[in-house]
């Protein structure tokens, strides 16, 4: 029409120049058609954008697992198993931070990261003896402390947050001690029920137990206890558990984070010490004092 219209004139006025152009109905129908154009283009790409967003919030719950309690298949050359990451060098889950003006806001796991948190100033990496006090356990040595960053956020970002800009949701257990992280997945146009991905950390604190071998045990004196970090309980030195088993044979320590301990059996004044990495679902531990009793005869 607009052309059309500039035909005519230029006829009629053969010395003037007219420029053709678009009628304000035209261009609201151009307008329209690339609103529908768009929306039709959004709306392909919606199951795309959905699908990655769905693999960066399982890629983030499996960062913050290893970094929580380290990868799951790592050995040394002879096979024995490696237990790494904050759980093994801390001795403890991270803390689960709140912002105080308003709780709801956000969690944080600032431990996993940050260089300036308290702990990584007052708990570094290093080696840390056994109490003197009231058992004189000060010959135990272990390397713990805070070596992280053990988790690399975005650049620019200072929050942990999924996909959609949320913090991932914790879940405790009785004690108050972190045993999940999840993401809940926002619906879809075709669901009626949110989909939820989810972490499992239950397994950064395990039983340990075994046997111990003895000559005459109904004359036996025992007294078995492991050492572990635990920067809540002491930021100087290593925490001594206690056996929960009496039995003279046999020990039993629960809740034990996982990560590189220290077993230490006094038998009728005689001490032993092992060395052992504490892993999920790892074997029973035994203490052979038996063969040890003959090695010393020979």
């Amino acid at each position: 029409m607009a052309r059309i219209c500039s035909a005519k004139l230029s006829r009629l006025f053969p010395n003037q120049r007219f420029r053709s152009g678009l009628t304000l109905l035209e261009l609201m129908v151009v307008l329209v058609i690339l609103a529908i154009v768009a929306t039709v283009a959004v709306q392909s790409l919606q199951p795309q954008v959905d699908s990655q967003r769905f693999e960066s919030a399982a890629r983030l719950l499996e960062e913050i697992k290893v970094a929580t309690l380290g990868p799951a298949q790592k050995f040394q050359l002879d096979g024995t198993p490696i237990v790494s990451g904050f759980v093994a060098d801390v001795g403890r889950f991270p803390r689960i931070e709140t912002n105080d003006e308003d709780p709801e806001e956000y969690l944080s796991l600032s431990e996993l990261w940050s260089n300036e948190n308290q702990l990584a100033i007052q708990f570094p990496f290093q080696f840390r003896a056994g109490p003197a006090q009231p058992e004189d356990y000060s010959t135990v040595r272990l390397p713990c402390g805070w070596r992280g960053p053990y988790l690399q956020l975005p650049i620019g970002t200072s929050k942990l947050v999924d996909p959609w800009g949320r913090p991932p949701e914790t879940v405790v257990d009785e004690m108050g001690t972190l045993e999940r992280l999840q993401i809940t997945i926002p619906l879809s146009n075709n669901q009626t029920e949110p989909q939820v991905l989810s972490a499992n950390l239950s397994g950064g604190k395990v039983q340990v137990t075994g046997k111990v071998l003895l000559d005459r045990p109904e004359s036996a004196t025992v007294r078995i206890a492991l050492l572990t970090p635990d920067p809540n309980s002491s930021l100087t030195s290593l925490v001594v558990y206690d056996d929960e088993d009496k039995q003279p044979g046999s020990f039993l320590f629960s809740r034990v984070p996982v990560g590189f301990r220290a077993l230490v059996a006094d038998v009728n004044g005689k001490r032993q010490i092992k060395y052992l990495q504490v892993t999920p679902n790892g074997p029973p531990v035994i203490f052979d004092f038996q063969a040890r009793a003959s090695a010393i005869n020979e």
